[in-house]
């Protein structure tokens, strides 16, 4: 005891009356630190992206904290809290547990999830390998298409090219085709067709001409 307590009860004329006057004054720790440990008991939760083996030894620590502080509780009703704590992603499995008759103890709850836990794991890694194989497969199939169709492209402007050069190398312009006949080459001033129709059209406008001579005679 300091110096500065042994001020405090000096006075006290018995051992028992100093201890009820500690008992008194600092016995609402305990009970504080009674709430404290079920509170973080009570508040624990479990959740995704973090090793469930690891936040299970964490509940299992608690426990023990909540049981050295002269709380009893049965493991029965330990295993069911531990139950209701765990992630949304193992709400399945959780529903699962509860429709089993037996109860399970906290360590064989406990043992079934670091079952499950190593099941998830497992079929997580053949996922992600097949996946992986997966995409170096589509990869090359990507590339191996891309360069045909470049290449596909590339032969028909060559062809298209190919087509449009003469025996000389030099690009032709394409032929236009006569309207008069539909000849490619031939050229409609020099077609008979379009003689006879400007000759038909000088012999009409003539005509026009003489015919108002023919009235006034």
């Amino acid at each position: 005891m300091t110096n500065t307590l042994i001020d405090l009860f000096v006075n006290h004329k018995s051992a028992r009356a100093i201890w009820s006057t500690l008992e008194s004054r600092y016995g609402g720790d305990d009970a504080g630190r009674k709430k404290y440990v079920v509170g973080k008991w009570l508040q624990f939760q479990i959740i995704d992206g973090k090793p469930i083996m690891d936040q299970v030894h964490e509940y299992e620590n608690l426990v023990a904290d909540v049981l050295s502080e002269d709380m009893k509780m049965c493991e029965i009703l330990q295993a069911n809290v531990l139950l209701e704590k765990f992630p949304p992603s193992w709400n399945e499995y959780r529903n699962h547990l509860k429709h089993k008759k037996k109860d399970l103890t906290l360590q064989e709850l406990i043992s079934h999830m670091r079952t499950e836990e190593a099941n998830r794991l497992k079929d997580k890694k053949i996922s992600n390998s097949f996946d992986s194989i997966k995409a170096n497969l589509v990869e090359p199939f990507e590339s191996s298409k891309n360069r045909f169709q470049y290449k596909d492209r590339k032969f028909k402007k060559g062809v298209q090219q190919k087509s449009l050069k003469g025996n000389d190398g030099k690009i032709q312009k394409s032929k236009q085709l006569c309207y008069c006949c539909g000849k490619a080459g031939q050229k409609a001033y020099q077609y008979q067709c379009y003689q006879r129709k400007n000759q038909h059209k000088s012999n009409y406008k003539q005509n026009i001409q003489t015919t108002p001579q023919l009235n006034l005679a």
